[in-house]
């Protein structure tokens, strides 16, 4: 059995302002793998398109109960905040938020159990294939009554830890072209992703739209463009009925 990680296994390495101008910390970890990730792993990920939303996809079974468990457990440890470091209010906006810059083991470990996954073979990037993720996780937990309303998500430099220092763009060579959502639970009723795509060809935007709703099972993925790629899709968190939903929101890095 691992052991739980504590408060004290973090640190606050960066306060930044948030929406309604409230600092918001960002967390990093002391030691290597905080959460206890499994190094050897024995489930076999599973890459499931989401036939109504173009260039989306699942990926299956990435993270294992106990996992995600402490996921939560320990991101209620560290405390979450109404207000994020975002430019949407809290009218769009209504969960709340942490974030956490993972350190290289827990980013590395998750990235090997998918990257074989991520290959680009319908060329939606024009040949060009994802280097890691975005150490940059933000977590949302959404109560009953938590909404994100329609919205479409922006790109993201790849953010790391450099020793004690937050680093938002450490590379220099790489931003973010898929939201990669990585869900912890399933105790909740309502809360679905909802996309908006057009009836006819959903590749196209347009005003005449039908309304996509994917679940994704815990301990699983749904990635799908984002930023200025022309198949980013607007959707929004359906409100939850009952239970919290949490979610990890990072994004797949590619080479600018």
């Amino acid at each position: 059995m691992k052991t739980q990680a504590t408060v004290n296994d973090f640190f606050i390495a960066a306060y930044e302002a948030g929406a309604e101008q409230t600092p918001v910390p960002t967390w990093a970890a002391k030691t290597e793998n905080p959460f206890g990730l499994e190094r050897t792993f024995c489930k076999t990920v599973q890459r499931v398109e989401v036939q109504s939303v173009p260039g989306a996809f699942q990926l299956l079974h990435l993270l294992t109960c106990d996992e995600c468990r402490r996921f939560i457990e320990t991101s209620e440890r560290l405390g979450y905040t109404e207000d994020a470091s975002v430019s949407l209010p809290r009218s769009v906006r209504r969960n709340e938020n942490l974030v956490w810059v993972a350190d290289d083991t827990t980013h590395d470990i998750i990235w090997e159990r998918c990257k074989t996954l991520l290959h680009d073979s319908t060329d939606l990037f024009n040949g060009k294939q994802p280097l890691g993720l975005n150490r940059r996780f933000r977590f949302y937990k959404y109560a009953e009554g938590d909404f994100f309303k329609p919205h479409t998500d922006g790109s993201w430099p790849g953010s790391r830890m450099v020793g004690s220092r937050l680093v938002a763009d450490a590379y220099g060579d790489r931003f973010s072209r898929m939201s990669f959502l990585i869900l912890l639970n399933e105790a909740f009723t309502g809360g679905a992703t909802v996309f908006y795509v057009d009836k006819n060809d959903p590749a196209e935007k347009s005003q005449d739209v039908k309304i996509a709703a994917v679940r994704t099972p815990a301990g699983g993925a749904l990635c799908f463009p984002h930023g200025e790629h022309p198949l980013h899709c607007l959707h929004s968190s359906e409100t939850v009925l009952t239970g919290v939903k949490y979610i990890i929101r990072t994004d797949l890095l590619f080479a600018k």
